[in-house]
């Protein structure tokens, strides 16, 4: 490892950064209405989904709220991304502008017995261990 002019030996300057994870997300990002099939392994197991924008998962956390029945809490719980969102003062981006979480749809647990699934799921992209586009077979 190099060290730079502010970092001494045996420092970390944070975790490592997959430059292409992170450009899949700003695709995604880009283009709302894109998803993308991938497989990602955690430390809590593989996970296969759709990854999306963070505002198409927002629109399916709102349609589980309700498809959930739960009437008198459903409209702040379904509201709960928005003012997440609106609370923070540069979205979901890190100081340095790289994504912190990411967001998928149609989800499966495979290192679950039974494979159980759920609609969305959000995750940090620093517990990402690696990844591999398509979905499961």
């Amino acid at each position: 490892m190099t060290e730079g002019p502010s970092q001494a030996a045996g420092e970390s300057t944070g975790p490592d950064i997959d430059a292409h994870l992170e450009i899949l997300l700003r695709l995604v990002e880009a283009q709302p209405d894109a998803s993308m099939a991938i497989c990602l392994t955690t430390p809590g197991g593989i996970i296969g989904g759709h990854l999306v924008a963070a505002r198409t998962w927002a629109e399916r956390w709102e349609a589980a709220v309700r498809d959930a029945g739960v009437a008198r809490q459903a409209a702040p719980m379904a509201q709960l991304p928005q003012m997440v969102q609106a609370a923070q003062p540069h979205g979901e981006a890190s100081d340095r502008g790289l994504h912190r979480f990411l967001h998928l749809v149609d989800v499966t647990f495979m290192s679950v017995p039974g494979a159980p699934t759920a609609s969305v799921w959000r995750g940090r992209v620093g517990d990402v261990c690696g990844w591999s586009l398509g979905a499961p077979s």
